[in-house]
């Protein structure tokens, strides 16, 4: 089993279910062969509008990436190696109750004042204070942590009560406002109080936003400065939530990026622009273990995805624009990389499938359908979402799992749909199999989902029980770095061998750019934006 982790040097100047779970990088995108432009406007697509702006008050996905522009991190983490490097911070430490940070000199915000320590943590209290009301408290901040500033020695420590798995990630992800954001949390909701390579100067709701380059910017995490070739003057937020219009858009050059998926996506792509792609959880299989279900018993986990070809389902639910997961972890930048599923998971094999049930005692009857004990084979299978290329992966289940003798129903829906079918407690065993996608980065966002108590008092929908997971992640819980990654890696190890979940297929969101790029990441940050001639 390969793994690769997020290293914690202390270096110098580094269920959206469909269930929410909530080293600088490499040169990734989109010169298009022309020399830096000078003091141009780069528009980008943004799919639906924000509202308030105030990054630490809203876990808005179109919040986030507006706050990009304007606001910075304590440290970046590369999203393909997860390597972390410096951003606001220049050195960090982590154990797993504390993580401490230094904090850069002569990090300036828009309003003119300098970046203390003081302000870092006040940030950190402030989100980790339930009467302030963030809704990034219990994610980048855990509950319970406590931040405090030592000014002498330029550095921010927060610790929590009890072992916090990847704190110094959590942490460090948090978008940093200056004092007068704090003071008055209103302030930012139609202006940028940050430290951020721009500022917002013109809100048009649910039309553009506008942002200016700041002067004087040089804290980066690749160097990139205000006079750095090729950086913006300007930069344009520009509502286009029809994909087929943003498309049109960027191969106009109206646009210089938009994210483009579904049916639009081909065109784009044979104009051969530079794009960046961010994976994300497409195909995740979670199996029902509560004890009336067949799929209680291992021999039908196993046969179930002994009969059907992973790689074949993997292109018909992406619709030819996917690959194989590896892990349940998909969303980047990543804690940990690794696979748990290579080697811990049966191949395809119709043949075998069969044999797998005839030795657990599921025979087949003379119309082929199976039995045990007098209980006919009845699947139900629940899927999240009612577009064709999901629809179409559930017939080819189906199909499979018919000629391997059960009786399948299939039910797709949407998120509320399914969230309510296997996440309410109404009916715990109303269901088998589930196709949903925990959108997370960080493995440890998995524990309440195969650990603990079921719904409606829990979060433990598949009424897992399996104490070689349950120790390795709370192993994992108490580690730091490559030793954590190393147990997390372990754990979910355990549920892909037991067959409770098996991560089969992750999409792949493209952005494209004309005429720009990013000399970092795959995220649209201030800092990373170029234009070319």
């Amino acid at each position: 089993m390969k793994h690769r982790f997020y290293p914690t040097l202390a270096a110098a100047a580094g269920l959206t279910l469909v269930l929410s779970a909530c080293g600088s990088g490499g040169t990734s995108s989109g010169a298009s062969g022309g020399e830096p432009a000078t003091d141009g406007t780069f528009r980008f697509a943004l799919q639906a509008d924000p509202g308030a702006l105030n990054p630490i008050m809203s876990a808005a996905s179109a919040t986030a990436e507006l706050s990009r522009l304007a606001y910075d991190y304590l440290i970046y983490q590369d999203p393909d190696t997860s390597e972390v490097g410096p951003w606001l911070a220049e050195k960090w430490e982590e154990t797993p109750t504390s993580a401490s940070f230094t904090i850069r000199d002569g990090v300036t915000c828009t309003d003119g004042s300098t970046l203390t320590p003081q302000t870092v943590a006040d940030n950190i209290n402030f989100v980790a204070n339930p009467d302030n009301g963030s809704q990034l408290r219990g994610s980048s901040v855990p509950t319970g942590a406590t931040a405090t500033a030592d000014p002498a020695t330029r550095s921010v420590t927060v610790t929590t009560p009890a072992p916090s798995p990847f704190l110094l990630l959590n942490v460090g992800r948090l978008p940093i406002l200056c004092e007068a954001g704090l003071k008055d949390p209103t302030a930012s909701n139609k202006k940028s109080l940050g430290t951020g390579m721009f500022e917002v100067t013109e809100v048009a709701a649910n039309d553009h936003y506008t942002f200016q380059r700041r002067e004087g910017y040089n804290w980066g995490p690749d160097g990139t400065t205000s006079d750095t070739p090729g950086v913006p003057k300007t930069v344009v937020a520009a509502m286009s939530p029809n994909v087929s219009t943003a498309a049109n858009q960027l191969l106009s050059g109206e646009l210089n990026a938009a994210p483009i998926a579904g049916p639009d996506k081909d065109r784009v792509a044979a104009a051969n622009l530079d794009s960046v792609g961010r994976p994300l959880p497409a195909g995740q299989m979670y199996f029902n273990q509560i004890a009336s279900n067949p799929t209680s018993d291992p021999a039908v986990r196993k046969a179930l995805i002994q009969a059907v070809d992973l790689d074949d389902l993997t292109q018909v639910i992406t619709a030819g624009h996917g690959v194989r997961a590896t892990s349940l972890v998909a969303v980047e930048p990543r804690a940990c990389v690794y696979d748990s599923v290579a080697g811990n998971i049966p191949d395809f094999d119709l043949t075998a499938a069969k044999a797998t049930l005839d030795g657990a005692g599921w025979t087949a009857g003379a119309d082929g359908k199976r039995s045990k004990d007098g209980k006919p084979l009845n699947l139900r299978l629940v899927y999240d979402g009612t577009d064709d290329p999901r629809n179409a992966a559930a017939e080819l289940a189906q199909s499979a799992w018919s000629e391997l003798g059960a009786n399948v129903e299939v039910t797709g829906g949407d998120s509320n749909k399914i969230i309510d079918v296997i996440l309410s407690g109404k009916d715990n065993s109303a269901w088998d199999i589930a196709w949903v996608q925990v959108n997370s980065s960080l493995p440890s966002t998995f524990t309440a989902y195969f650990a603990g108590p079921v719904p409606a008092a829990g979060k433990n929908f598949g009424s897992v029980s399996n104490p070689a997971y349950e120790a390795a992640a709370t192993k994992a819980s108490g580690l730091t770095g490559s030793d954590a990654c190393d147990a997390w890696a372990d754990a979910e190890s355990e549920l892909t061998k037991t067959i409770a979940a098996v991560p089969f297929a992750d999409s792949v969101m493209n952005v494209y750019f004309n005429k720009a790029g990013l000399s970092f990441g795959k995220s649209l940050n201030g800092s990373a934006l170029r234009l070319y001639q």
